[in-house]
């Protein structure tokens, strides 16, 4: 048997209320200067609110810093920030919002102990200084951004998502609440929840796959396809739920690889600026349709469900997937402004951009694979 790698080095902390104990996890730390990034948006959740006024109160010295940027961000915006923070000489840093806020809390803490442009960062840094400690805390699950090294940042100049991909950018601790995501809207929470399924989807079919990942591939895959298809989106306990599939799927694509529906989200969220989360479940299911019609049949054992024969469970499968879509009114590339007349050229420029993506399929995913794709999401 091959050697099997596996890494996770984030400590995570999951459960209703587990906000409320923050102070301790920032003694744990023994700051004394706590420096706080968190989404615009929450200024108004009572919960967030109330957290915060504890810290403050605990540490007069804490720095508050709102990320009011729309979208995700840019290398520029990083700057921006950093500069916000670099007066007060934070000694640790806790980002408390969606995945782009936590991805700005590890550039933050990374640039604060490096003096460079955090453009010179992007990509795959090497020989780059230990960053400040981190805490992040999310208030919608699916991108798994607080338990992964990856921080996604866009290069303006180039219009391509690089990000600044160190290990020595995974969180020291993370706390999953479901009360801080209470007052998401539906729509983020659904798009949020599709990014997990894409992560659990694309890991479980990844050529780089290994027992171990295939096993948080298939939990994180049945903690979120249960919730969406129970439209059961209201409940802290299903938001749990939602929470730990978000762990256990970017663990899975850490430890494996993302494939064509991954990629094609950067591709398209950039352009057509589409939610990651909601770009990728636009591919989701024709991905996987591709795949099953041409020969790939294993994404019935996603499912811990027992049936009959694989025919039946991929129908299974499938039908529930039809079900989620058509709920939450999953919309195709029609919505975007695409039309048959664009097909040929997405095709061809996506399957060299994404190269690295297709190579990721359980099967040979190649340029006739995408217009096949495309063209079932446009017509």
């Amino acid at each position: 048997m091959n050697t099997i790698n596996y890494f996770l080095s984030t400590d995570v902390s999951i459960g209703i209320g587990i906000m409320e104990k923050v102070i301790d996890f920032i003694k744990e730390f023994n700051s004394d200067v706590p420096g706080i990034l968190y989404d615009n948006n929450l200024s108004s959740n009572e919960y967030f609110n109330k957290n915060i006024q504890i810290i403050k109160k605990e540490f007069p010295k804490t720095i508050d810093i709102a990320n009011e940027f729309k979208g995700e961000p840019t290398y520029k915006y990083l700057e921006k920030i950093r500069s916000k923070f670099e007066g007060n000489q934070p000694d640790l840093i806790i980002a408390i919002g969606g995945g782009s806020t936590l991805d700005l809390g590890k550039g933050v803490a990374l640039l604060l102990k490096n003096d460079v442009p955090a453009i010179s960062l992007k990509g795959f840094p090497d020989k780059v200084n230990d960053p400040l400690p981190l805490i992040t805390i999310p208030s919608i699950f699916g991108s798994g951004s607080e338990v992964s090294y990856n921080a996604v940042f866009i290069d303006e100049d180039e219009g391509k998502k690089l990000g600044i991909n160190s290990r020595k950018n995974f969180p020291k601790k993370s706390l999953l609440d479901p009360m801080l995501t209470m007052s998401a809207p539906t729509s983020s929470v659904v798009s949020s929840a599709l990014d997990t399924l894409v992560h659990c989807v694309d890991s479980f079919g990844s050529p780089k796959s290994t027992p171990i990942s295939k096993m948080f591939s298939i939990e994180g895959f049945n903690q979120t396809y249960n919730v969406l298809l129970n439209q059961d989106l209201g409940e802290p306990q299903s938001r749990l739920s939602l929470g730990i599939g978000s762990v256990c799927g970017i663990i899975a694509l850490m430890n494996s690889s993302d494939g064509p529906t991954n990629g094609f989200a950067y591709y398209f969220g950039v352009k057509d600026k589409i939610p990651h989360g909601l770009a990728g479940g636009i591919f989701l299911k024709e991905v996987m349709k591709w795949n099953y019609n041409n020969g790939y049949d294993q994404y019935s054992l996603l499912l811990k469900h027992n049936f009959k024969s694989l025919e039946n469970s991929n129908r299974q499968l499938f039908k529930g997937l039809d079900n989620i879509y058509e709920n939450y009114d999953i919309p195709t590339l029609n919505k975007f402004g695409y039309d048959n007349s664009k097909i040929a050229d997405l095709a061809e420029n996506s399957s060299i951009t994404l190269s690295g993506s297709f190579s990721g399929n359980p099967i040979l995913f190649d340029k006739s694979a995408a217009i096949e794709v495309i063209s079932n999401l446009i017509n």
